[in-house]
């Protein structure tokens, strides 16, 4: 078992990496046309894939992570394992309470008109910086895994 939860935890977590680094990428893209039906089009498939890859790929690693420290003995004998709890746990409070709150008004903003008013874009600004963070975060927890130091 511990095998194929080692593969299931690898694959949410490549799933979970990968959609928010691109996330970030097709919104920024997105937004540098200024136009409106690309930038709309673009807050609606962040959602989604945030719900399916983002959501998903974290549900994923939780468990199959924490499967897999209980059976090295838990967490509490491994601080990189307590470490990438609280790197994943923080990444996903930004998301949870300032990333998709933003996203969730971007796209209110944008159905309400057919133009990129002042406060998407002031809305944006902070959704890239916060995002930024909540991006960075995880990638020490790659380290973490692979090198099992600390």
């Amino acid at each position: 078992m511990g095998a194929n939860l080692k593969i299931i935890h690898l694959v949410c977590a490549c799933l979970f990496l990968g959609n928010v680094i691109v996330s970030g990428i097709w919104a920024l893209l997105a937004e540098r046309t200024g136009n409106h039906a690309i930038i709309q089009f673009s807050n609606r498939m962040v959602l989604i894939t945030d719900g399916l890859f983002t959501l998903l790929g974290s549900i994923g690693i939780v468990w199959t992570g924490h499967g897999l420290a209980e059976n090295i003995g838990g967490a509490e004998g491994h601080p990189w394992i307590q470490w990438s709890y609280a790197l994943l746990s923080f990444s996903g409070l930004i998301w949870l309470f300032i990333l998709v709150p933003i996203q969730l008004k971007q796209r209110a903003l944008l159905q309400n008109t057919d133009k990129v008013c002042e406060d998407y874009w002031r809305l944006s600004r902070i959704w890239q910086i916060a995002g930024a963070i909540a991006t960075v975060l995880p990638l020490p927890i790659v380290y973490f895994m692979v090198t099992k130091t600390l």
